[in-house]
Parts: C-alpha cells; structure tokens; sequence
C-alpha cells in the first residue's frame, strides 16, 4: 500500500544579458508556500501491518532545462518549531519505526518530478508506542536542501510525516430483511445464497473470521416479531471459508442450505453474525435466512387479462412459477382451448370470439432443475383482421396438470383467459423528448416532440374523411389527429399502411385549409412492429406561411398499447 505526498518545488530562470553573451543564473527552486504553512502530512495506515510505504513527490514546473538535487536530511528542530507555533506535542519517530532509503533526490533535466521514499513498520510503531493513538503523536521530519540558491527565507524545503492508524475492520453487508427461502418437502434440493462484506486492510485472514448462530439469537428475532421460529439445525446449512479480494477490499461467504427433510409445520430461522478476535467487525444488520418448507406448489400468473393486439403476430406470455426448487426439469405446456369461451362469456355476460386455432401457436417451456419459474409464449396470427370492427376475442390457455410432478397444488386458476382487441385507440408507449433519441431501430428518426396518442373523446370527420385518432400534443380542440388509410400500402410494403394526418393548430383555417397545411413526407403505421411513423410539416398560422415557417413532426409511438378493460 503506498500513499502519495506532492510537494511543488518552482524554478525560475534568469536571463541577464552582457554584450553578445549570455550567463544564466543557478536554477532557483522555490518550496511550495501552502506546505511551508502547513508543514505537516498525515499519512493513513493500518495498525496490523507489517511494512508500509509512503512516497513523497517533489514536482517543478519551471527551469525544466536544468538538473537540479536536494539532500534530504532528518531535522528534528523542525518537530521543536512545530510544537512551539502549534501547542502540541509530538515526538521524534523512533529510527526503527522506518527507513528513508536514500539521501539525496535529483530532477533529470527536462524531468518534471523527482521522488524518494519512505518505508515504515505500522505495527512495530504501534507497539512501540504502546497504542494506536499514542503512535499517532509520532512524526518523521524532514528537509529537502537544494545544492544551489534557493530563493526561500527557510532555504530548505521541510515537511513533517504524521501517521495515523486504523484498526482493520471488516463490515458485513447484510440486509434489513431477512432472506426466505421455500423447500419442497422431501426434494433435497439445495439453495445457495451469498453475502458480501467490506475490509478496510489487504491482509485480511479469512481464518480468523468465524459466524455464529445461536439459539438466544432466534429468541431475540422471535420476541421482536411476535414470531415462533425455530432455529435452523446446524446439518442444514454450511457456510464456506469466504473469498478475499485484496485488490478491490472485498469479502465474499457463500451460504449453502438444504431444508427439505425437515418438518413443514415449522418455520426455521438461521442467523448469521460475523466474529473475529483480530479484527473490528462492524455488522449493522443480523443476516437472517427464514426457511419454510411447503407442498409442491404452482401458480399461474396473471390469469385474466386483456391485451391490444397491433402486430400481424401478437406475442402472448405464460408465465408460471414454483414456490421452491425441484431436482428434476418440469413441462410447463398449455393448450389452446377455444371451447371455453362459451362458458368464460357466461360467467362474464359479454359475447367474446373465439380464434380459430389455426392462428394460436404455443411455444411450450421447461422448468429447469434448481429454478422456481418458467414462461410459454404464444403468438397469435392477426393477419386479416380488421382494427376497429367492434370484435373482441377471447383466447383460453389451459394448463398440463399431468405432466407436474405429482401431488402437486395449483395454486391458482390453471386457465389463463387471454382477451384481445385489434384496435389503435388507447395510450401508447411512446418515445418522447426526456427519452434517448438514438432508440429507435431505424435509421433517421428521432423523436423531438412531446406526444401521446389518446382516444378520442368523439367521432370526427375532417373534409369529408374520418379522423379517429388524435395525438394530444396540445389538446383536442386545437391537436394533432391522424387516421390509418387501410386500403393504401406504403412503399410497396403489404404490411404497412399510410397514414394521413392534419394539425387543428393553425390558426384562422377552415378544416378543408387545415388539411392542406400540412405537407406529409411518408407517415405510415407498420403493422409487424405495431409502431406508427411520422413525418410532417405545418403552418402554425398565415404569417408563419408566408415566411415559409414550418412546424415540424417527426416523432414515432410505438405498441403495446394501454387501452380501457373491455
């Protein structure tokens, strides 16, 4: 470990003339005038080590064309001056304490810095001094003599090296709650959990670091939370020898447990609490590991819901999870059952379609050894389906209880009712001006404007043509409306529509010279990506068009949309 002392030594260069030759003066060194204010550095170390070190830099930053050297010497009047202007009282370092290795420094010429060092023994000077705090009243003092003029009342560049000493502490970095773990019964699967800590030393020994868990540590958890936790026993979990990094001051313990064999009508608590007659060990936090130990346990998640569907092929999630690890891999595979509408419209009182299952694919999954969660994706076939017709579908996905181990509990409804719409009006996720501009995949757009594509309160019609939606860049009154032309391609491409668009922002149109004003360079609504493009310009009002003023909209909003439950 070294620490680093700069001491800015300026050199100044006289160029005195006679006749046709020139006599330059000696290179003039300059201590630095703050350190000569302060004449002490402090230097921090760690009272357990066995040799530290300390470099001291002398810096110039003129006369670079010269060498220059300085002896250094050892002056204790400097200690003397020191107590007397300061009221202290500190005391010479024992020569044994440390080693300068040299007794002179030079700068190279053109060499910017010069350095030496200084070795020393921190835990030899804490037992010389009987305590870290009475070695703190020890300094190594010191002065840089030049060998030529120095333009300095004291002549000499001075310093004293003051130590000061932490004990070596590690600090464990454990949360406020406590970490839960779930075992299946009977499934001896273990779980493997890490805790980090911090030391403020390299030498650490992870030998003479140990945890305890203790019986009065479930008490005092217990009596604090009203809870009636038994402690964990001691072959259900192990705790390694720990992993030092020296270079980042890091301590890594990995925890293993494996409760599955105990009794599930118990819940289990292990606390850890870092020990070590070496070091300070600060721990702010009991680690606690809470253990419950349950059935076979599934959930399917989010089970009822309803999605815009604005893609040719509308990607649908099945997620299921586990309430612990298994040893062995499960199936988690749903079918499409389309013969559960009608019973879901009864219970409902709506009248839902079902979708042929010609346009249902499902990607089953497995659940993985030592994993508590897996996700079957569906995508749905929507080509050919109008936006905006009125119909709305329902999608029914049951789950395989016979491929789960068994004795298993489904711990909700094992059908996930999936209801889609094939619609484009709703709130969009939409790229605005507080987002990165870069984020869109395609090349050229960006997104300059603050909008947000809404429904529309009412239906509208512009110059004889139906408006349906509306980007709130203002408000309706006085907006930005647009609608999907579905009988035009755009570029050629069968999955993208034109999108025309006019502003209600000009000022003193009718709404025929509304839709003149804007001047549309190819906003199209790309049905693959479910994402709408803009592209347009606008005249805010006559003035701005006769300056040939523009407004500009070149922004993209992009699906899946958040739209009213239906």
């Amino acid at each position: 470990m070294k620490q680093f002392f700069k001491i800015l030594a300026l050199a100044a260069l006289a160029l005195p003339f006679t006749g046709c030759d020139v006599e330059y003066d000696p290179i003039v060194v300059q201590p630095d005038v703050a350190l000569e204010d302060s004449g002490m550095t402090t230097v921090p170390t760690v009272s357990i080590y066995q040799n530290d070190a300390y470099t001291v830099t002398l810096a110039r930053t003129e006369g670079l064309s010269r060498a220059a050297e300085f002896d250094i010497v050892v002056d204790e009047a400097l200690i003397d001056e020191y107590n007397e202007l300061n009221g202290a009282s500190l005391e010479p370092m024992p020569a044994s304490g440390y080693t300068i290795g040299v007794t002179s420094v030079a700068f190279a010429e053109k060499a910017k810095t010069a350095t030496f060092s200084i070795q020393f023994k921190p835990q030899a000077i804490v037992a010389a001094a009987g305590s870290p705090r009475r070695a703190e009243n020890f300094v190594i003092p010191f002065a840089c003599v030049p060998r030529t003029t120095v333009n300095s009342a004291s002549q000499s560049l001075s310093a004293l090296v003051r130590f000061s000493f932490s004990e070596p502490t590690v600090t464990v970095d454990a949360p406020v709650d406590p970490v839960e773990l779930t075992f299946i019964s009977g499934v001896p699967v273990p779980r493997r959990l890490e805790l980090s800590c911090r030391a403020n030393f390299t030498t650490l020994q992870t030998s003479k670091l140990a945890f305890a868990a203790t019986q009065e540590m479930v008490d005092a958890y217990n009596a604090a939370n009203q809870a009636d936790c038994l402690l964990l026993p001691a072959d259900c979990y192990s705790v390694d020898a720990g992993t030092f990094d020296a270079e980042a001051l890091t301590l890594l313990y990995g925890i293993t447990v494996d409760a599955s064999a105990l009794d599930p009508d118990h819940v289990y608590l292990l606390p850890l609490k870092l020990a070590a007659n070496d070091y300070t060990v600060t721990q702010d936090n009991m680690y606690y590991v809470k253990v419950t130990i349950q059935e076979i346990q599934f959930t399917v998640n989010n089970t009822d819901r309803y999605e815009a569907a604005t893609r040719l092929a509308h990607p649908i999630s099945l997620d299921v999870a586990l309430n612990g690890a298994l040893a062995d891999d499960v199936p988690v595979e749903f079918t499409y059952d389309p013969s559960k509408v009608a019973d879901y419209n009864a219970s409902k009182g709506k009248a839902y379609e079902a979708l042929d299952a010609s346009r249902v694919t499902v990607t089953n999954a497995a659940m993985t050894a030592g994993t508590v969660r897996a996700t079957a994706t569906v995508s749905v076939d929507m080509a050919g389906i109008a936006f905006d017709d009125g119909k709305e579908y329902v999608l029914p996905f049951v789950l395989d209880e016979s491929k789960l181990p068994q004795g298993s509990v489904i711990m909700s409804d094992e059908v996930v009712y999936v209801r889609l719409k094939r619609t484009l009006y709703g709130s969009w996720s939409n790229r605005n001006s507080s987002d990165d501009l870069q984020k869109t995949a395609t090349s050229g757009w960006s997104n300059s404007n603050w909008m947000k594509a809404t429904t529309k309160p009412s239906d509208t019609a512009v110059d004889g043509k139906a408006y349906p939606y509306v980007n709130c860049y203002y408000s309706w009154s006085t907006g930005y409306h647009w609608y999907v032309a579905w009988d035009e391609v755009y570029g050629g491409d069968p999955n993208k529509r034109v999108v025309h668009a006019f502003s209600k922002v000009t000022s003193g149109y009718n709404e025929a010279q509304q839709v003149a004003q804007t001047m549309d360079y190819g906003s199209y609504f790309d049905m693959e990506t479910g994402t709408v493009f803009f592209d347009f310009q606008y005249y805010w009002n006559d003035d701005d068009k006769n300056q040939d003023k523009r407004q500009t909209i070149q922004c993209y909003l992009e699906s899946p949309l958040t739209v009213a439950e239906f």
